[in-house]
């Protein structure tokens, strides 16, 4: 059947029906697929519902049950002209889809409940009436009874506007009694002429009919994709490393510049890749169901076969038949995809990488990135693959130009730094054994940069390579450049979510050189020592640092106003938000910044190439933009740039006074106290002007809309009025009541309860594909998928909420017991004890306090910062010789407010003394020794005590 083919379904709730939607997909091809009652909420992402080689657009109802989707082919254009959900009437969503050059569609998908108000019609009227179409097509359950008389005023308006009903058999038969079906799925179009096929078809999704029809058009065969792979299937390692160990790599250390000494290296290792792994063309198909069989197929040609006999012959004999085949049908496909995944993930449960492969073709239908139609750029719509390509590099570059574009109050000067006293930092020729060790640590299955190397090959070569490339490293740090190569970088435009054709909805992601990574590794740790060794990183930054992490820098914020709040201070806190920081980076301005933390000119030289003349091209479906030069922003990708951006911003809050700021790489809080909250806020307004300063000088861009104040009060309330926080330009800051700061929303009242709220919300998606694919897993598969993807979410950040009230950690509770039952295949009144007992996992709030505990004992040990490490204090030995004096006790800072106990300074000491009355250790042991008794602890605590 040629032509444009849809298919309209009636699914009753469609994210557990994927499979068989898939299934109905597959064997019609359906150009445009239009679902009726998805019963989908906000919650549900694109994601879970996608299907591969689709786009999927959808119109929700805010309440339950309801809603339309519509699926359109990607090989066509196709973009919402109107959606919306109308309370108690329908759920209305329309497309425009570009067929070919010279053929454009209007398609329609309209749910109205049954129970829908007389309005409805008025509103359908309405909405059609919005759509300006030179052709229609509207699909849906609109349950106005085509074969009824009452639905005389509906026939009468699709009359009016010449809209013909393509549909004549009943599309929800009634078994029981045939003559109360009624014809309610409706295609209703504007050309009845250009349609030449209809069907209606058995459903075993609902009890609604598939209908089918088919609109006659030629349209343009789509080009098959096709990508360059290495055919491995004579490769012999050993025959591959004898040829690498006859080349003269030697010859690399004659060769005085690097860019020959590249080319020789690159030409040699390269000419032995493609012998022995030579690049073959292959086309991507479609990817179908593993688990769907010719059995399978078989059946449901039979149940097809039943349905037609029954409809033709109206017998209840046949009918039953029919009936019979469905639900057989039904159960073999579930059968076959729970035996399936049962068989492979338990196959592959030792094999991480692909185990989470098989985990993922289950759990997502990832949207794979793809061309977008279409672009618009200046107002213009731009459908030329390479210019779209060449609009996306200009986007990304222009990012790096927001200073420029923005009003500034200064010069472009660069800032002056005071410079470092002591010995300067030198490069130490490198080791073979440092290259070597970083070949072998190489991910194999990341793609190759622009050198096309792949890392596969290079990890496999280490033996041969290491030390080849130290000579060649050696050689880069001597001269003082870096083979140009290994400037370029492809970028990938990555939709974030919205609409393709804009821009500003994409981000993106780099892919570098191979080797530069390696090298970059190894200057970034002779980098590294040199300046934690002087203590040149900022005390006040936690980002990318050894003992360093998000919950410490979170800790040590919480832990400060806290303690304000207990001595009855007021508390302004602003958390900062910077555009596109890494990519506004000046090149110049870091230059003089490295060379005022200690770096000499020969390091300087080196770092000077390696941040000029760097170039990108976008590279997407295998076509490739024109590479362009990038002049500002530190390497997306790259291991040096979060180091750079940190010294770039180390002495940024030098000139902020009487206040307290913490920075994780970029992400900035500056809060100040006072005796009135007046008096914090104008504090605060204060160092912000300062702060922004720092800013305009470092060429950095304040992202106003992004930042945000919040106000913390002993009391309830804030006396009013506010005083405003203002930046330089004007732009009153916001003031919120809840933020979220490094991965946990911390609220005004540090009750945690908003975070906890989306964290219930988060795990609550996760168990609903949990429970949906529980035949599909194993006992030992559902622990490790509850560990990987549960616990992980609930442990981050655990030890910073871990006092919020009963009622919310009981909403955790909650949601880690429903884990349990998954994995035990337990029901729902069964005991929490018994749940811990089945799978030797602790309760939560034990859990919660392992980590607590080890989050003390490595502040006690000098393993966490030192702005932690000092907050906690070895209790002085009194005048009486007491047996206590000799154990590891902390002393406890005394405090006010039931909040302040809650301050790490006063909790941490506290909840240690209460373990020692149990441990009394009079000596420290090492961190894996106390683990070991503290998961003892633990496992103790598993046993049952509710009823003793």
């Amino acid at each position: 059947m040629s032509g444009v083919k849809y298919i309209h379904l009636n699914v009753r709730s469609l994210l557990p029906k994927m499979d068989m939607v898939k299934i109905w997909v597959k064997s019609t091809d359906a150009d445009v697929v239009i679902i009726s009652e998805t019963w989908l909420t906000k919650s549900i992402t694109n994601e879970d519902i996608n299907i591969y080689g689709y786009n999927v657009y959808r119109t929700d109802r805010p309440k339950k049950g309801g809603g339309v989707a519509i699926y359109v082919k990607s090989r066509f254009n196709a973009s919402i002209v109107l959606s919306q959900s109308i309370c108690k009437q329908m759920e209305f969503l329309a497309l425009n889809v570009d067929i070919a050059n010279t053929l454009s569609i209007t398609i329609v998908g309209c749910y109205r409940p049954p129970s829908a108000s007389k309005e409805a019609l008025s509103s359908l009227k309405h909405l059609l009436a919005k759509l300006n179409y030179t052709e229609l097509l509207m699909a849906g359950d609109l349950n106005w009874d085509w074969l009824n008389a009452t639905s005389g005023e509906f026939k009468e308006f699709c009359d009016s506007i010449n809209l013909t009903q393509l549909v004549y058999l009943p599309t929800r038969p009634n078994l029981k009694c045939p003559e109360k079906s009624t014809l309610i799925d409706l295609v209703l179009t504007n050309v009845p002429h250009k349609f030449s096929s209809l069907g209606v078809f058995c459903n075993d999704l609902s009890d609604h009919c598939v209908v089918a029809v088919c609109r006659n058009a030629k349209i343009p065969k789509c080009k098959p994709h096709i990508v360059c792979k290495r055919n491995l299937k004579q490769f012999n390692e050993q025959a591959f490393h004898h040829d690498l160990s006859v080349v003269n790599w030697e010859k690399i250390g004659l060769l005085p510049d690097v860019e020959l000494a590249w080319t020789y290296f690159k030409e040699s290792f390269m000419e032995i890749v493609n012998k022995h792994a030579p690049l073959r063309k292959v086309r991507i198909k479609g990817r179908e169901n593993p688990w769907f069989s010719q059995t399978l197929a078989d059946n449901i040609h039979k149940r097809n076969r039943a349905w037609d006999k029954a409809r033709q012959t109206d017998t209840s004999t046949d009918w039953s038949a029919f009936k019979q085949l469905r639900n057989k049908c039904t159960s073999l496909i579930k059968k076959a995809k729970s035996e399936y995944f049962l068989s492979v993930t338990t196959e592959n449960l030792n094999d991480p990488q692909k185990f989470w492969k098989v985990i993922k073709s289950l759990s997502v239908n990832k949207m794979t990135q793809t061309f977008p139609k279409f672009v618009v750029k200046d107002s213009v719509s731009i459908n030329d693959k390479t210019e779209i390509l060449n609009c996306f590099n200009e986007h990304f570059l222009s990012v790096g130009s927001l200073f420029d574009s923005a009003e500034t109050f200064l010069t472009n000067s660069c800032p002056e730094f005071s410079m470092f006293s002591g010995d300067r930092f030198n490069f130490v020729p490198f080791s073979v054994y440092e290259v070597h060790k970083a070949l072998k640590a190489l991910d194999h299955r990341k793609p190759p940069g622009p050198d096309l190397m792949e890392p596969y090959f290079l990890k496999l070569a280490a033996d041969y390579l290491a030390e080849p490339l130290s000579i060649l490293f050696n050689l880069s740090i001597k001269t003082k450049e870096i083979p140009s190569v290994w400037k370029s970088a492809f970028v990938l435009p990555l939709l974030k979510g919205g609409d393709p054709s804009v821009l500003t909805n994409y981000r993106p992601i780099s892919n570098l050189c191979v080797l530069s990574k390696i090298m970059e590794s190894l200057v970034c740790d002779q980098l590294k020592e040199f300046l934690y060794s002087n203590d040149i990183v900022s005390k006040f930054q936690s980002g990318f640092r050894k003992k360093h992490s998000t919950n410490t820098a979170t800790m040590k914020v919480i832990n400060d106003i806290i303690m304000a709040l207990d001595k009855k201070l007021y508390c302004a806190s602003l958390f900062i938000d910077l555009s596109k920081a890494f990519d506004t980076v000046d090149h110049a301005v870091l230059k003089n910044r490295l060379l005022s933390l200690g770096l000499s000119e020969h390091a300087i030289a080196w770092f000077s190439n390696y941040l000029n003349n760097r170039t990108q091209c976008i590279k997407l479906e295998g076509l490739c933009s024109k590479f362009v030069a990038v002049h500002k922003g530190v390497p997306q990708g790259s291991v040096l740039g979060p180091l750079l951006f940190l010294l770039y911003i180390n002495d940024l809050g030098q000139n902020v006074s009487d206040t307290n700021l913490h920075f994780y790489a970029d992400d900035t809080v500056i809060y100040c106290y006072g005796s009135s909250l007046t008096q914090a806020i104008e504090t605060l307004q204060k160092a912000f002007v300062a702060f922004q300063h720092s800013l305009i000088q470092l060429k950095l861009v304040l992202n106003a809309d992004k930042t945000k104040l919040m106000l913390f009060s002993k009391s309830k309330k804030v006396p009013e009025p506010i005083p405003v926080v203002s930046t330089l330009e004007g732009n009153v800051i916001e003031i919120v009541h809840e933020y979220k700061y490094l991965g946990v929303w911390i609220d005004d009242s540090f009750t945690f309860k908003p975070h906890i709220e989306r964290l219930v919300k988060k795990l609550r998606l996760k168990l609903r594909f949990f429970f949906r694919n529980k035949q599909c897993f194993s006992f030992a598969v559902k622990k490790r998928l509850v560990t990987a993807t549960f616990l992980s979410v609930l442990d981050y950040g655990d030890i910073l909420y871990m006092n919020a009230s009963s009622s919310c950690l009981l909403m955790l509770d909650t949601m880690y017991h429903a884990s349990l039952r998954f994995i035990t295949n337990c029901r729902y009144l069964t005991h929490q004890c018994d749940l811990y007992l089945r799978v030797n996992w602790p309760s939560l709030a034990i859990r919660r306090q392992g980590h607590w505990y080890t989050f003390i004992y490595k502040a006690i040990l000098g393993l966490l910062p030192p702005y932690i490490c000092t907050l906690v204090t070895r209790t002085n030995s009194g005048s009486y010789s007491l047996r206590s004096n000799d154990q590891l006790l902390l002393s406890v800072p005394l405090v006010r407010t039931e909040l302040g106990k809650k301050a790490f300074v006063h909790s941490a000491p506290f909840s240690w003394n209460l373990l020692q009355k149990d441990w009394k250790l009079t000596e420290l042991l090492s961190l894996n020794v106390f683990k070991t008794k503290l998961k003892g602890l633990q496992t103790a605590s598993i046993m049952c005590n509710c009823f003793v």
